[in-house]
């Protein structure tokens, strides 16, 4: 009972210390789900403005993963050669850049490049915030405060899309990307002026043979790749969500665009409820027995969303299990980041660099995918889902439960 309340009493101090960092990380990683899903109800505008396909338009999205999932790559050893901060800078610096050249496009080539060098420049926020997070604290403090940020970030994908719409119903689409390149320029000030340095251990030197033998080292890791298989896998099964919503729920279930964004905004809440529910858990159970918990629920709810999706009378099923398995996301992710990083205190840049490139190229395919086999029913998008949820049951069976179970014999 004791170690429970100091337990309680260390989360609650820590919580306590650190709100304004939790709200600027927060924000700096909210940027990206910003950037994907604010211009989502201009698409028609820009398919008009630009003189293109609309296809064209869809493929602004998958290109975004793209630059993330590259950008994270090269960002994350410029942290640990050059410090968190100067890096940082020059991400935003470049995503400032980028904004105003997708405001500014003429032509559907040019925005879809500015979009690229957008999301180049948005993954060093991504990346940085976690090797920032895993400088100043332990993994269970580790896994709380990436609860907190989950918090903050959950928020996005809620409120972009109906600012996206207000913003482009008075404005023009245009004036999307200035918001986010003049809330792109507030942050930088307050990152300049008030976010302290926090890699103490900078490195010599950053020869490119050193940097691919470190990712070579993190990817034959299989405590590393044990705890991110499940967070990439139920990620990508988020994004073929995003990819295969609107038509599954607008075409095929009937729901208005009303309808259906009152659905996206609930899928979101459910981030931000599982969020809590992690803090709380964490007071109890350590991170990795919440993420062992959270694999085999996500695995039950993607096996019902596939049953369910054969027959598209059962939407009120459907839809409950679609929010359980979402909602899983922000129990399994915080978690996993803070195991598989607790090892890499030195070079936590390169570990959160390769985690997040892995996540983004997992989410370009399951979204793509998504659309290449589009076929009228639901069954792309729950099968894409329930595909993800294997994978993430299969990386907790042959990489995690191993290690817990040498790590239970050799504690007893």
């Amino acid at each position: 009972m004791n170690q429970t309340h100091q337990n309680e009493n260390d989360i609650l101090l820590t919580e306590g210390k650190s709100k304004w960092l939790v709200i600027l990380l927060g924000v700096l990683t909210a940027f990206d789900p910003l950037t994907i899903d604010m211009y989502l109800p201009a698409f028609q505008a820009i398919q008009k403005d630009l003189h293109t396909h609309i296809s064209f338009v869809e493929l602004s999205v998958s290109t975004f993963f793209i630059g993330m999932a590259i950008g994270q790559l090269i960002y994350g050893p410029l942290s640990d050669r050059f410090g968190r901060k100067k890096p940082l800078l020059g991400g935003m610096y470049l995503y400032l850049l980028a904004s105003f050249g997708c405001a500014l496009s003429e032509n559907i080539y040019l925005f879809i490049i500015c979009r690229i060098l957008q999301a180049f420049g948005g993954s060093a926020s991504m990346v940085i915030s976690r090797a920032v997070v895993r400088d100043l604290f332990d993994k269970k403090h580790v896994a709380i405060f990436l609860s907190n940020i989950a918090l903050v970030l959950g928020i996005a994908p809620i409120i972009a899309p109906s600012i996206g719409a207000f913003l482009n119903s008075i404005f023009g689409w245009r004036s999307i990307f200035y918001t986010l390149a003049i809330l792109n320029l507030i942050c930088i000030c307050i990152v300049t002026f008030f976010l302290p340095e926090t890699n103490s251990t900078k490195h010599e030197n950053i020869k490119l043979s050193l940097v691919i033998n470190s990712y070579k080292m993190l990817l034959k890791d299989k405590h590393f790749i044990g705890y991110l298989i499940p967070d990439i896998a139920i990620r990508a099964g988020m994004f073929a969500y995003i990819a295969g919503s609107p038509f599954v729920f607008i075409e095929l279930f009937k729901m208005t665009p009303q309808q259906y964004g009152l659905v996206f905004g609930m899928n979101g809440l459910g981030i931000l409820i599982a969020s809590q529910v992690n803090k709380k858990l964490l007071i109890k159970w350590n991170a990795e027995t919440i993420c062992t918990k959270s694999v085999k629920v996500s695995f039950i709810a993607a096996s019902l969303i596939l049953a369910f999706s054969f027959n598209i009378n059962l939407v009120f099923p459907f839809l409950i299990s679609l929010f359980i398995f979402i909602s899983m996301l922000n129990l399994i992710s915080p978690n996993s980041i803070a195991i598989a990083l607790s090892p890499y205190g030195h070079q936590a840049g390169t570990a959160s660099a390769l985690y997040g490139s892995l996540q983004w190229s997992m989410a370009f395919f399951s979204s793509l995918l998504v659309s290449y086999f589009h076929n009228g029913t639901a069954l792309p998008m729950s099968s894409a889902i329930f595909f993800c949820g294997v994978i993430s049951l299969i990386g907790y069976v042959l990489l995690i439960k191993p290690q817990l179970n040498l790590k239970k014999s050799n504690t007893s």
